[in-house]
Formats: C-alpha cells, sequence, structure tokens
C-alpha cells in the first residue's frame, strides 16, 4: 500500500481519495512546522504539499522512496525543481484549479483599494461616523489596467475588468501580439509603456530568476503619479523598500498586497502600518471551492504518477523516463 505525506488540512473529499488509494501519514493539518512533521517523510511515496515548507536535495535524499511532490496550487517556488529532477521526483502543481477564486480576489483588492474600503472599515470601528469627505476614493470605469502577465488568471482578470468599463492593457513577453489580443487585452509596447500608461498595475507573473526584483525603484519611477500596484502573484517579484518609498513618497496612491517579499511576513512590517495600503495574509486562492479544486487536482496528479500516468501539471517533464519507482 502506497504511504502519502501530507502537511495541510484536506477537504474530506479530498482525504477519502488519498485514503481509498494508500495510506495518509505526515503532520496534515498541524503542517510542516510541527514537532517531527517529517519524521515519517522517509516512508513515503508520495507528498502532497502546501507552500509552507522548502523541498530541497536533503528533502528529497531524507524521501528516498519519493516519487512525486504535488504542490497543491500554481506556484512551486518553494520546491527546488532542479534537485527534484537529479533524484527522480516528479513535481506536480495545479495550474487551472486556483484561476478563479485567485482572479476574483485581485478584483476584490482593486475595488477595496480604489474605494478606500479597508480604510473606511478601520476608521468607521475606530472612531464612529466619519465625513464622507475624508474617505473619497476613485471609480475604476474608463481607467486603464495594466496587466504585467496574462496566463489563466490574468486572463480572467481582463474578463472582470472589461465588464467594470476598465480598459486593458497586457504585457507578457512569452506570448505574441495577437494571443494577448485575443485573451482579452490590448499588447503594451513593453513593460515601460504599460506602467506609463496605467492608472492601475497588477501582477500575475511567476517567480523567476528573471521576475525576482522585477517591479523596483526604476519602474516605480516610470508610473503615473497616483497609481495603484496590485500583487495578488508573488511577494518577491517586487522590491519592498522601492515600493514603501513609492507609497511614503507619494509616487504610488495606493497599493494592494496579498503576497510578501518574506511570507509570513511580520507585524513589524512598515508597509503594514500605511493607510493607503490593504493588505492579506496569502489567501487570494482560499475560497472554498478553490481550496477544493487545488488539494483535489494535487491529489489526482499525485495518485496518477503512482499509477504510471504523466499528470497534466507536471513540471519537470524532463523526469518521466528517469523517475523513481
Amino acid at each position: 500500500m502506497a504511504k502519502i505525506w501530507v502537511d495541510l488540512e484536506l477537504d474530506p473529499a479530498v482525504l477519502a481519495l488519498l485514503a481509498a488509494a494508500g495510506e495518509v501519514i505526515g503532520p496534515a493539518g498541524a503542517g510542516p512546522a510541527a514537532p517531527g512533521a517529517f519524521a515519517e517523510l522517509g516512508s513515503a511515496d508520495a507528498a502532497v504539499v502546501s507552500s509552507r515548507a522548502a523541498w530541497d536535495r536533503a528533502r528529497f535524499v531524507q524521501a528516498g522512496r519519493l516519487q512525486v511532490v504535488a504542490r497543491s496550487g500554481i506556484g512551486y517556488d518553494n520546491v527546488a525543481v532542479a534537485d527534484a529532477t537529479a533524484c527522480g521526483v516528479c513535481v506536480v502543481n495545479t495550474p487551472d484549479a486556483p484561476t478563479v477564486s485567485t482572479a476574483e480576489f485581485t478584483v476584490a483588492l482593486m475595488l477595496a483599494l480604489a474605494r478606500k474600503l479597508c480604510l473606511a472599515d478601520r476608521r468607521f470601528r475606530a472612531e464612529g461616523w466619519v465625513a464622507q469627505t475624508e474617505l473619497v476614493g476613485i471609480e475604476l470605469d474608463g481607467k486603464t489596467l495594466g496587466l504585467v502577465g496574462i496566463g489563466r488568471i490574468g486572463t480572467r482578470v481582463a474578463k472582470i475588468a472589461r465588464a467594470l468599463g476598465l480598459r486593458v492593457l497586457a504585457f507578457d513577453p512569452g506570448l505574441t501580439a495577437e494571443t494577448i489580443g485575443g485573451r482579452g487585452a490590448e499588447p503594451a509596447a513593453g513593460l515601460e509603456a504599460l506602467l506609463r500608461e496605467a492608472d492601475i498595475v497588477s501582477l500575475h507573473l511567476p517567480l523567476t530568476a528573471q521576475t525576482r526584483g522585477l517591479i523596483g525603484e526604476r519602474e516605480f519611477g516610470l508610473m503615473k503619479p497616483g497609481a495603484l500596484l496590485i500583487n495578488a502573484a508573488r511577494g518577491p517579484i517586487v522590491v519592498a523598500g522601492a515600493l514603501l518609498a513609492a507609497l511614503q513618497g507619494g509616487r504610488l496612491a495606493g497599493a494592494a498586497l496579498d503576497v510578501w517579499d518574506r511570507e509570513p511576513t511580520g507585524a513589524d512590517n512598515p508597509l503594514l502600518r500605511l493607510d493607503n495600503v490593504v493588505v492579506a495574509p496569502h489567501i487570494a486562492s482560499a475560497s472554498a471551492e478553490g481550496r477544493r479544486r487545488n488539494q483535489q487536482a494535487a491529489a489526482e496528479g499525485a495518485l496518477g504518477v503512482l499509477r504510471g500516468e504523466r499528470p497534466g501539471g507536471l513540471v519537470n517533464p524532463e523526469v518521466w523516463d528517469l523517475r523513481r519507482r
């Protein structure tokens, strides 16, 4: 019987799916920080994991029987893919599962920031009735939204944004202008052109060596005075110090952040003290439906590998013929 190591609390239906195929072990809802969390990893044939622990060569060596690590979510920057490949371990993610939840949350951040909703909530609770003149926001209708990246999530955001009356621009170096147009956005001439033209910039990129620190002091200097930044992608895409300076100096009117350069971020993070910043603790995909889809897709991917079936979400296809069995 296969052993499946799990470090997240699973939906009952997903847990039943795994339990029917093998023995579920590991810290489950207690998470990878729990004492002895990895004690059973050496006997695991598969792992269904969150983003909370690093999976590197040492981990794959410890897990000598592991055939697959399945990340419940689209991002897999906590998994050293090259190390997994060298050890014969398949890496699986769930690229389709979080699309709707993350796109809707991105638009919710945009609306909350534009209309100062979170600030209104805080002040009303603390001070009582607050004059409208102190909480004047902006309408999205007629504004220009610049999408940096237009994959599954960015495409869904573009669809919702157009319904709200936004003009949508997009820059994605991996796509042709024709493809970007087909996904519901006007192709920008480049990143610089998009930053200069957009009233709102929303990031929809994976974290890679090329995207780390992509938006820094120079890029904020190119943005319109009073522009807004939305980041529900990955924190390190943005240089945190440069963002703080742009907000404090008035270059940006506000930012909405679901992701951070270090997670979990501490209560001493100066961005948390700014009234023109809307914050969340990396929950964009955490709808009931999104969590279930993520977990089910990860579980099905892991079980597929154990059955010898190549999963659609295989991140390192080069490992397939050389994988552990």
